[in-house]
């Protein structure tokens, strides 16, 4: 029968535990053969059994707080002042996260005192209970989450401004520390920035506008949500500068996730609610959820105030429309370009007449916009300061005289590369839908971009009506066609001839409305200062 040192030593050897025994000053004096096959497997720069290796100098050069605090351990051990020692550390490879828990114990051989140091590889259970803490994370948010709503149903019963609901949603959100910024606002459809309304929380590189042509984060998230009436999400993975995989940081990058919740009701979007958040494996579907019924929460109260102030007070409701390509470009597309159509007329044998401005600096994209296109004939009226202005005949019918005969005014009319946008203002109790599928008649691809409450201005005394009301519809046209021609400029950049000829007139018959109606506009105008004096 082995002795028992013999047999001590066997079973040492047997151990699927990487152990090492060290002296007094703590050098490494013998090691089993799990610690061996340890460092062999790792290519240690020294011998794999590391004996005459001082461990404690090994923890000081590491540096680490986990490799000091073992030393300081086995330290306090060695000297007799503690009877264990535990410590669970990290031992990355390039390839493979690992924790290790180190288990040490004093031994005394005579007089001398050694310590048994033990390697047990943890990492199975340090990631099952960061998953377990992950999920108790994740009912915490879910928990704060449904707090946050019930707290934001009460106000929005209170019936508050929509700028007081927007602003109350953000800071409530931010309160429960799981988003790190809560932003709400609307797509500014030419320049697809986000106009942020109400925000909170450390907002700080968060850019909603793009800069230097480079998209910003999100920038897809957000016209995706804009597009489906859905919520969306996205997430991008930010390089930790410090990360070493020999020293304690786990992480080699932190993640930031955002996620896009429409405030919407009945196909109408109000807003857009931004949540960005650091939380790794943040919105789930239970979180999602609970977002999207935020977001039809706050939109129907948002509604519900439109309808409010729209039964009170003269209010407008102002949308912005897209028309993705509506002008077909050239290959390869020329540099940036915009049109500002001022004037719309039809045609005389169908179609359309526009007048508008054109920045000097984009007058070269523009010409080589329209020039080779059928249909479109471009005309260069004049030049005022930095801008030309232009007349620009097509065959196709004028979109806004559709409105118009609704009962839907158009404010404003850009092209701008390729694309038309149009803003339009319709009574408050009139369908968004119903202009959005009347534009969608001869544009099918048109995009809802932005929704507002507007205020119609009214005179002081409601009583006092306005000179253009005494002209009859021809002579409005003819002088409203005159003016964005540049007729009254000097030197002319339109004759009357040229505008008769425009308006499908005799140049005597044009001659006359506009006589006619610059007469009543004086008359107007003076008697109207005769009856204030």
């Amino acid at each position: 029968m082995e002795s028992s040192p013999q047999l001590l030593a066997g079973a040492l050897e047997a151990l699927p535990v990487n152990v090492a025994v060290l002296d007094s000053e703590g050098t490494v004096r013998q090691t089993n053969h799990s610690w061996q096959a340890f460092g062999t497997e790792n290519d240690i720069q020294i011998e794999p059994d590391t004996v005459g290796t001082n461990y404690l100098a090994v923890c000081e050069q590491a540096g680490t707080d986990s490799a000091l605090a073992v030393k300081n351990g086995l330290s306090e051990l060695l000297a007799g002042r503690r009877k264990t020692f535990e410590q669970i550390y990290p031992c990355h490879s390039p390839v493979e996260q690992r924790w290790f828990l180190l288990q040490a114990v004093p031994l005394t051989v005579g007089d001398d005192r050694y310590s048994v140091v033990a390697h047990v590889n943890v990492t199975q259970q340090v990631l099952a209970e960061r998953r377990l803490q992950d999920q108790r994370d994740a009912l915490a948010a879910l928990d704060d989450l449904n707090t946050a709503l019930r707290e934001i149903t009460h106000r929005v019963l209170e019936a508050p401004p929509q700028a007081d609901i927007e602003r109350g949603v953000c800071e409530t959100l931010a309160e429960t520390d799981h988003y790190t910024c809560v932003q709400i606002g609307s797509v500014e459809g030419r320049s697809e920035s986000l106009d942020v309304r109400a925000t909170a929380g450390d907002c700080e590189g968060t850019d909603t506008e793009p800069t230097n042509g480079d998209r910003v984060f999100g920038a897809t998230a957000i016209r995706e949500a804009v597009w489906s009436r859905s919520l969306q999400t996205t997430t991008t993975m930010i390089d930790n500068a410090a990360f070493d995989w020999r020293t304690d940081i786990d992480h080699p990058a932190a993640s930031l996730s955002l996620a896009v919740v429409p405030i919407n009701h009945e196909g109408t979007v109000y807003g857009l609610c931004l949540l960005y958040t650091d939380r790794p494996n943040a919105f789930d579907s239970d979180e999602r959820e609970i977002l999207t019924q935020l977001g039809a929460l706050v939109g129907h109260a948002v509604e519900a105030g439109e309808r409010r102030q729209a039964l009170m007070s003269d209010a407008l409701v102002e949308i912005e429309l897209r028309l993705p390509e509506y002008i077909t470009q050239p290959t390869p597309p020329p540099d940036d370009w915009s049109v500002e159509i001022t004037h719309t007329v039809d045609g005389p044998e169908g179609g359309s007449i526009m007048y508008g401005t054109v920045p000097a600096a984009d007058r070269p994209a523009v010409e080589s916009v329209f020039e080779p296109l059928s249909g479109f004939d471009l005309s260069i009226l004049g030049q005022q300061g930095e801008q030309y202005r232009i007349q620009l005949r097509t065959d196709r019918r004028c979109l806004t005289a559709r409105l118009a005969a609704r009962g839907w005014s158009t404010e404003s009319t850009t092209l701008a590369n390729g694309d038309g946008f149009l803003t339009v203002r319709l009574p408050a109790g009139d369908s968004v839908r119903e202009v959005v599928e009347t534009v969608a008649e001869r544009v099918p691809a048109v995009e809802l971009l932005a929704r507002r409450q507007r205020h119609a201005s009214l005179p002081s005394d409601h009583s006092q009506t306005s000179p253009v009301d005494e002209l009859t519809d021809r002579q409005r046209t003819v002088l409203e066609t005159a003016h964005a021609a540049g007729y009254f400029e000097w030197p002319r950049d339109s004759s009357g001839e040229e505008l008769a000829d425009t308006l499908g007139i005799s140049p005597p018959t044009f001659h006359q409305h506009l006589r006619v109606g610059q007469q009543k506009l004086m008359d107007a105008l003076f008697d109207s200062q005769s009856a204030a004096t």
